[in-house]
């Protein structure tokens, strides 16, 4: 929530950051191992991908559908809407080796796969 004009100014100023502002990878590289390693930050450092999947996403939904006892209708439907889906991934691991946070990327694709039916 934005209460003050210095806050929308604050958050519109992300629109003409560069490249190496925007990079937080380089800010998550002084946290402790344990806090993120394995764990998709949906950076986009894996990209791109071979198989034209866009993995952060994918991702995404995945983390949002296993964190409910059942997949929420809005994230099956959203991932869905995907022009790639998980089960696209030939198992390269082009896109782990890009990962700065050890993601198990093509282990992710095949359980989103399964979770989602495609």
């Amino acid at each position: 929530m934005y209460d003050t004009k210095e806050q929308i100014d604050e958050a519109v100023a992300y629109e003409t950051a560069s490249t190496e502002e925007k990079d937080y990878a380089s800010v998550i590289a002084n946290a402790p191992l344990h806090s993120y390693k394995g764990e998709c930050t949906y950076c986009g450092h894996c990209k791109p991908c071979v198989s034209k999947l866009d993995i952060a996403m994918i991702n995404k939904y995945y983390d949002l559908a296993v964190m409910q006892p059942q997949i929420p209708a809005t994230v099956q439907s959203h991932y869905e809407l995907l022009e790639h889906k998980a089960s696209e991934c030939i198992g390269c691991h082009a896109c782990e080796s890009r990962c700065p946070f050890d993601v198990p990327i093509a282990e992710r694709m095949e359980n989103a796969a399964k979770l989602f039916g495609c």
